[in-house]
């Protein structure tokens, strides 16, 4: 995997910053987004899956109000065909990442 990016809310219309890229150690589909507003913390983050309904793999670590989680959900699902084409890219590298990412929608 070489690609990754992380989706600010300019792109996505959410509070956090979103990580798209490869994430180790889950099953499956997911995505990182982070607790700290306008940036994207390694540190203080929970992961999510990418899933036509998302759920919240490490729910221990959310510091978020419940309303900004279903709003990630709602945007995991707004997008999940794109997303699923974007994880399908970092598993095999098909696909043209930047095209990808120029179909996710804001919510």
């Amino acid at each position: 995997m070489n690609d990754m990016i992380n989706m600010s809310s300019v792109n996505t219309g959410l509070p956090v910053v979103i990580w798209i890229g490869e994430i180790t150690g889950h099953d499956g589909p997911s995505l990182k987004a982070s607790n700290t507003r306008g940036k994207f913390n390694f540190y203080d983050n929970f992961v999510i899956t990418v899933d036509q309904d998302p759920q919240v793999i490490t729910p221990r670590s959310v510091k978020l109000k419940s309303d900004e989680v279903e709003d990630i959900k709602n945007w995991i699902k707004l997008n999940y065909e794109t997303l699923m084409l974007l994880w399908k890219h970092f598993e095999t590298n098909e696909g043209d990442f930047i095209e990808l990412l120029s179909k996710l929608n804001k919510l």
